[in-house]
């Protein structure tokens, strides 16, 4: 009966230990930590040779892994057509690298390469091949305050632009 009481209180033991390493966020996580909320905006899409779409935007993100992520999920939506895309974000702690994967329900995969040149801002990019074109995306976030951020995106094939995102967002 002793032994099972010891082993007992150090798988006990071992698992706190377990649980506090995990509740110790990775510090560059917390550059993330302002998208954490619910968020709602308008936001527009434009395409060479079309008209540009007025879109209702809505975005949720939390934190995930013990604070070592952040996942959001995305909906822009107009009558004509509507955007779905889950990302996850996290940083890489062997090379500080902040990477942002997206998936899309137009069957898209993205691994964005994400900096913060400042406190404020985020910049995401995403390099690619398609049909012998090199494609760009380039993202930026710019927060304003704790309750407002602003983005655009642009996509560019061979250095031309062909499609551009962007919207402002509430909390």
């Amino acid at each position: 009966m002793k032994n099972i009481l010891r082993t007992a209180l150090v798988v006990v033991a071992g698992t706190a230990s377990v649980a506090v390493l995990a509740d110790a966020a990775a510090p560059a996580a917390s550059h993330f930590y302002p998208l954490v909320g619910h968020w709602s905006g308008k936001g527009q899409l434009s395409q060479p040779g079309q008209p540009t779409a007025a879109l209702s935007l809505d975005l949720n993100c939390t934190k995930v892994a013990a604070g070592n992520g952040v996942k959001c999920d995305m909906n822009a939506k107009n009558e004509q057509m509507q955007i779905a895309e889950s990302d996850l974000m996290g940083v890489d702690p062997e090379t500080n690298t902040g990477h942002w994967y997206a998936v899309t329900n137009m069957g898209e995969v993205h691994d964005h390469i994400i900096s913060w040149p400042d406190d404020k801002t985020l910049k995401a990019h995403y390099a690619w091949t398609s049909e012998g074109k090199k494609m760009e995306e380039n993202v930026t976030f710019t927060f304003n305050g704790k309750k407002a951020v602003e983005f655009h995106t642009i996509v560019t094939a061979d250095g031309s632009e062909v499609a551009a995102f962007s919207g402002s967002l509430k909390k």
